[in-house]
């Protein structure tokens, strides 16, 4: 296994990534020349980290069941076409309405749903038409209602059990199935019984339908465990949870998902109880899962600003949060991988006209470099589609700026992690990243370098490649957003090119911009991209 960061070691990342002094948060102009020239330093002897190919995975979140109607938009073919070019992936099905979610194997689908299996018949569920359009048209004129509800639970704290059928797990699953992404399935754990111990009845009849369908899925139990007393009014401490993984990993073995992976326990941020909470459950049950999962949000969306959402003190509380749950993890579970099961810009649904626009890619983009650096091996961005403004997708099945910036990281971005880093005091507001690209990208091969960078500052920096790679051929992705509304765009530009969809059942061609051997890479104020360094022959890419 590759090393990670570990409690007691230096943490070579903090060389690459300069000092973490706080700063005025409101401070992110400053006097500099017009265009600054950075050097590059690149280490790349060998991989530092080693990611899955799912790396970038992503969730829905299991509110879109509180009424099942709505899972009928998972029939819609726009939306698998755009889940299915962000392959290899998980797709979690959780978060806080995991555990008041009921499986009633009696219950009958809703109209919406049945339209749409009526629909299907005799066809390939995967190829076929989408959803019967004026089924489409009357979700979608209703969804606003349905959000606002959702999230106004979501803000009072009072959730309310329902129950989902056979064909709500069938939509979820043909939706994952058809995209080429893997289910991760959220089970109830405040299902209990009178001691307190998880009543696992409701999950076997999952189990038993699931297993009579041979459906492939992969499970977690409950969402952030850590505040079931806020919101269910029920305390179960590390140990009891640890014991009921062991239960529920003893079900799987007698079921027909033996094999079957799991994973938990889905705590929130790294805090005081919350990491007591995770350290007593991985003494008692973390022997069963596959992956330790935890979640992380920057901010409050409710009071999150434009100043938070580029400030660089804000991205590096990333950092301590990643070191604490590594930190949990070595003193219980050396070794065990470590997942961040559910995370975006910020709590609550997301910050309202700041999380579904191009500013919310320095955060999105800084995460997914300082997760591979740092040896997290997966990282599900909540939510691909769903209620809240931090969707990939929107109530239109349109993509947004960090789907596309998902996109381009999915096509050029490899397994193997590396380390890149600015020479000089610009460590902070120019921050960059160093994979071995994707050779699975037909433009590109094996010893090919993927370098992708944010630029914090007002002014334009130009990065210079270390001596041995000046001469080497580049290709540039530059994204910048599109339209009138600058950092609030809800669309944007590749290479001067503004991205959209062909049609539903296409995708556009990421096209590079080839720049002169030897020249700098220009990266605006307050954008961010990706370059590919062609024929770079580096052995740790080979």
């Amino acid at each position: 296994m590759l090393p990670r960061w570990k409690p007691g070691l230096p943490l070579p990342l903090l060389l690459f990534l300069g000092p973490l002094c706080p700063r005025s948060p409101g401070a992110l102009a400053e006097p500099a020349p017009a265009d600054d020239v950075v050097e590059l330093l690149f280490s790349t002897e060998r991989p530092v980290h080693l990611a899955s190919p799912a790396f970038l995975s992503f969730t829905i979140d299991a509110n879109l069941a509180t009424d099942p109607r709505f899972l009928t938009f998972l029939g819609s073919s726009k939306l698998r076409t755009l889940a299915r070019g962000l392959s290899p992936a998980y797709l979690r099905f959780g978060g806080t309405k995991t555990d008041f979610l009921i499986f009633d194997p009696k219950k009958e689908p809703t109209f919406e749903e049945r339209s749409y299996w009526q629909s299907q018949v005799n066809q390939d569920v995967c190829k076929s038409g989408s959803i019967p359009s004026d089924v489409e048209r009357r979700l979608k004129l209703e969804w606003p209602f349905q959000e606002q509800l959702l999230l106004r639970e979501q803000y009072q704290k009072k959730f309310k059990n329902s129950t989902y059928s056979r064909s709500s797990v069938d939509m979820l699953y043909t939706f994952a199935s058809c995209s080429g992404l893997d289910l991760i399935f959220g089970l109830n754990a405040l299902l209990r019984t009178a001691d307190l111990h998880w009543n696992s009845s409701n999950a076997q009849l999952l189990l038993d339908y699931c297993s009579s369908k041979s459906y492939n899925i992969s499970w977690e139990l409950g969402n952030e465990p850590n505040s079931f007393r806020k919101k269910a009014g029920i305390f179960i401490d590390g140990w009891q949870l640890g014991e009921d993984f062991m239960e529920l990993h003893k079900l799987l073995r007698k079921s027909a998902f033996k094999n079957a992976k799991l994973y938990g326990p889905d705590v929130g941020q790294p805090r005081g109880k919350t990491v007591k909470m995770l350290k007593s459950f991985l003494k008692a049950g973390g022997e069963v899962i596959d992956s330790v999962t935890w979640h992380h949000y920057y901010l409050n969306g409710r009071i999150a600003t434009k100043e938070d959402f580029l400030n660089p003190d804000v991205l590096d509380t990333f950092i301590s949060s990643v070191q604490e749950i590594f930190q949990a993890v070595e003193e219980t579970r050396p070794h065990k991988k470590v997942w961040l099961g559910e995370t975006s810009s910020a709590y609550g649904g997301g910050a309202p006209l700041l999380s579904n626009t191009f500013a919310a890619g320095f955060m999105w983009l800084d995460k997914l470099g300082l997760s591979a650096r740092m040896g997290i091996e997966v990282v599900m961005r909540q939510v691909f589609f769903g209620a809240g403004n931090y969707h990939l997708v929107d109530e239109n099945f349109e993509p947004l700026p960090d789907y596309w910036l998902s996109l381009l990281f999915k096509k050029l971005v490899g397994t193997n992690v590396l380390m890149a880093s600015v020479k000089g005091p610009d460590r902070n507001k120019l921050r960059v990243y160093l994979h071995c690209t994707n050779i699975n990208h037909p433009r590109y091969k094996e010893g090919d370098l993927t370098l992708y960078a944010l630029n914090l500052h007002n002014v334009t920096k130009r990065l210079q490649l270390p001596h041995h790679l000046f001469d080497k051929q580049v290709d540039k992705y530059l994204i910048k957003p599109s339209g009138p509304n600058g950092l609030f765009s809800k669309s944007v530009q590749l290479n001067g090119q503004t991205l959209k969809m062909v049609d539903d059942q296409t995708l556009p061609v990421l096209t590079e911009k080839p720049l002169r051997p030897g020249s700098s890479l220009g990266l605006p104020a307050l954008s961010y991209g990706f370059f590919v360094i062609r024929n770079a022959k580096v052995a740790a890419c080979i």
